[in-house]
Protein backbone atom coordinates (compact mmCIF):
# COMPACT_ATOMS: atom_id res chain seq x y z
CA UNK A 1 0.00 0.00 0.00
CA UNK A 2 1.44 3.25 -1.13
CA UNK A 3 2.14 5.98 1.60
CA UNK A 4 -0.70 8.41 1.97
CA UNK A 5 -0.38 11.67 0.01
CA UNK A 6 1.82 14.19 1.08
CA UNK A 7 3.46 11.76 3.13
CA UNK A 8 7.37 10.74 2.76
CA UNK A 9 7.29 6.95 1.26
CA UNK A 10 8.11 4.03 4.08
CA UNK A 11 11.13 2.93 4.92
CA UNK A 12 12.72 0.34 2.34
CA UNK A 13 9.92 1.47 -0.27
CA UNK A 14 11.71 4.95 -1.49
CA UNK A 15 12.42 3.77 -5.16
CA UNK A 16 9.07 1.65 -5.43
CA UNK A 17 9.67 -1.73 -7.16
CA UNK A 18 8.82 -2.35 -10.39
CA UNK A 19 5.42 -4.73 -9.42
CA UNK A 20 4.21 -1.74 -7.21
CA UNK A 21 5.50 0.18 -3.89
CA UNK A 22 7.22 -2.94 -2.58
CA UNK A 23 11.14 -2.68 -2.04
CA UNK A 24 12.52 -4.99 -5.27
CA UNK A 25 13.33 -8.24 -3.60
CA UNK A 26 15.68 -8.80 -7.09
CA UNK A 27 18.62 -6.93 -7.34
CA UNK A 28 20.09 -6.47 -10.73
CA UNK A 29 23.03 -8.99 -9.23
CA UNK A 30 20.60 -11.24 -8.56
CA UNK A 31 18.90 -10.99 -11.69
CA UNK A 32 22.37 -11.55 -13.77
CA UNK A 33 22.85 -14.56 -11.60
CA UNK A 34 19.42 -16.17 -12.80
CA UNK A 35 20.29 -15.20 -16.68
CA UNK A 36 23.39 -17.42 -15.57
CA UNK A 37 21.01 -19.63 -14.19
CA UNK A 38 18.86 -19.68 -16.95
CA UNK A 39 21.58 -20.50 -19.67
CA UNK A 40 22.43 -23.51 -17.34
CA UNK A 41 19.21 -24.50 -17.31
CA UNK A 42 19.04 -24.59 -21.04
CA UNK A 43 22.04 -26.77 -21.50
CA UNK A 44 20.11 -29.43 -19.89
CA UNK A 45 18.64 -32.38 -22.48
CA UNK A 46 15.52 -32.52 -20.02
CA UNK A 47 14.89 -28.87 -20.40
CA UNK A 48 12.09 -27.93 -22.84
CA UNK A 49 9.66 -24.92 -22.14
CA UNK A 50 11.49 -22.05 -20.83
CA UNK A 51 8.55 -20.95 -18.51
CA UNK A 52 9.23 -23.78 -16.67
CA UNK A 53 12.68 -22.49 -15.54
CA UNK A 54 10.74 -19.53 -13.82
CA UNK A 55 8.48 -22.62 -12.10
CA UNK A 56 10.99 -24.44 -10.94
CA UNK A 57 12.80 -22.09 -9.30
CA UNK A 58 9.88 -20.66 -7.40
CA UNK A 59 8.56 -17.40 -9.14
CA UNK A 60 5.87 -17.06 -11.77
CA UNK A 61 7.24 -16.72 -15.39
CA UNK A 62 5.91 -13.31 -15.65
CA UNK A 63 9.21 -12.13 -14.27
CA UNK A 64 10.78 -13.47 -16.85
CA UNK A 65 10.02 -10.51 -19.18
CA UNK A 66 9.68 -8.17 -16.44
CA UNK A 67 13.42 -8.79 -15.54
CA UNK A 68 14.64 -8.53 -19.43
CA UNK A 69 13.06 -4.90 -19.11
CA UNK A 70 15.29 -4.18 -16.14
CA UNK A 71 18.39 -5.90 -17.31
CA UNK A 72 20.24 -5.85 -20.68
CA UNK A 73 22.62 -9.50 -19.71
CA UNK A 74 19.13 -10.85 -18.52
CA UNK A 75 17.31 -9.41 -21.68
CA UNK A 76 19.57 -11.44 -24.18
CA UNK A 77 18.84 -14.68 -22.46
CA UNK A 78 15.67 -14.29 -22.32
CA UNK A 79 15.25 -13.64 -26.26
CA UNK A 80 17.87 -16.26 -26.87
CA UNK A 81 15.63 -18.97 -25.09
CA UNK A 82 12.82 -18.49 -26.94
CA UNK A 83 14.72 -18.92 -30.48
CA UNK A 84 15.89 -22.21 -28.15
CA UNK A 85 12.69 -23.18 -27.28
CA UNK A 86 11.43 -22.94 -31.32
CA UNK A 87 14.53 -24.56 -32.04
CA UNK A 88 13.89 -27.18 -29.60
CA UNK A 89 10.71 -28.05 -30.47
CA UNK A 90 10.88 -27.97 -34.55
CA UNK A 91 13.99 -30.59 -34.06
CA UNK A 92 11.12 -32.61 -31.72
CA UNK A 93 8.84 -32.69 -34.06
CA UNK A 94 10.80 -33.55 -36.98
CA UNK A 95 12.31 -36.56 -35.30
CA UNK A 96 9.33 -37.76 -33.93
CA UNK A 97 10.09 -36.90 -30.02
CA UNK A 98 7.44 -35.04 -29.72
CA UNK A 99 3.53 -35.16 -30.87
CA UNK A 100 3.00 -33.20 -34.31
CA UNK A 101 -0.26 -32.11 -33.84
CA UNK A 102 0.59 -31.00 -29.99
CA UNK A 103 4.37 -28.90 -31.64
CA UNK A 104 2.06 -27.39 -34.34
CA UNK A 105 -0.49 -26.30 -32.09
CA UNK A 106 2.13 -24.58 -29.76
CA UNK A 107 4.13 -22.98 -32.38
CA UNK A 108 1.37 -21.51 -33.72
CA UNK A 109 0.41 -20.00 -30.46
CA UNK A 110 3.39 -18.98 -29.40
CA UNK A 111 5.60 -17.98 -32.48
CA UNK A 112 3.44 -16.84 -34.43
CA UNK A 113 3.67 -19.40 -36.93
CA UNK A 114 0.46 -20.51 -39.40
CA UNK A 115 -0.34 -22.40 -42.34
CA UNK A 116 -0.21 -20.86 -45.70
CA UNK A 117 -3.06 -21.30 -48.08
CA UNK A 118 -1.78 -20.23 -51.57
CA UNK A 119 -4.90 -19.23 -54.21
CA UNK A 120 -4.72 -18.41 -57.17
CA UNK A 121 -6.60 -15.48 -58.72
CA UNK A 122 -8.70 -13.10 -57.17
CA UNK A 123 -10.21 -14.36 -53.25
CA UNK A 124 -13.27 -12.00 -53.65
CA UNK A 125 -14.01 -13.51 -57.44
CA UNK A 126 -12.51 -16.61 -57.77
CA UNK A 127 -14.38 -17.81 -60.71
CA UNK A 128 -12.66 -14.85 -62.89
CA UNK A 129 -9.50 -16.71 -63.05
CA UNK A 130 -10.74 -19.76 -64.24
CA UNK A 131 -12.91 -17.76 -66.91
CA UNK A 132 -10.08 -16.18 -68.03
CA UNK A 133 -7.72 -18.89 -68.07
CA UNK A 134 -10.88 -20.54 -70.68
CA UNK A 135 -11.80 -16.75 -72.33
CA UNK A 136 -11.65 -18.08 -75.60
CA UNK A 137 -10.97 -21.84 -75.90
CA UNK A 138 -14.57 -22.24 -74.94
CA UNK A 139 -16.02 -20.15 -78.49
CA UNK A 140 -13.79 -22.25 -80.26
CA UNK A 141 -15.31 -25.23 -79.00
CA UNK A 142 -18.71 -24.16 -79.55
CA UNK A 143 -17.89 -23.01 -83.22
CA UNK A 144 -15.86 -26.53 -83.53
CA UNK A 145 -19.03 -27.92 -82.40
CA UNK A 146 -21.19 -26.12 -85.27
CA UNK A 147 -18.89 -26.44 -87.41
CA UNK A 148 -19.20 -30.53 -87.05
CA UNK A 149 -23.06 -30.15 -86.96
CA UNK A 150 -22.92 -27.86 -90.42
CA UNK A 151 -21.49 -30.98 -92.11
CA UNK A 152 -23.33 -33.51 -91.04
Amino acid sequence: MPAPKGHPPYQGCEKGGVLGGRPEKYTQERIEEEADAFLEWMGQPESIWYKDFALERGYHPEYLSIWAKMNKRFSQVYERSKEWQQSKLVKGGLLNQFNAGFTKFVMSNTCGWYEKQQIAGDAVNPLEFLLKTVDGSTKELVCEQNDSHEQE
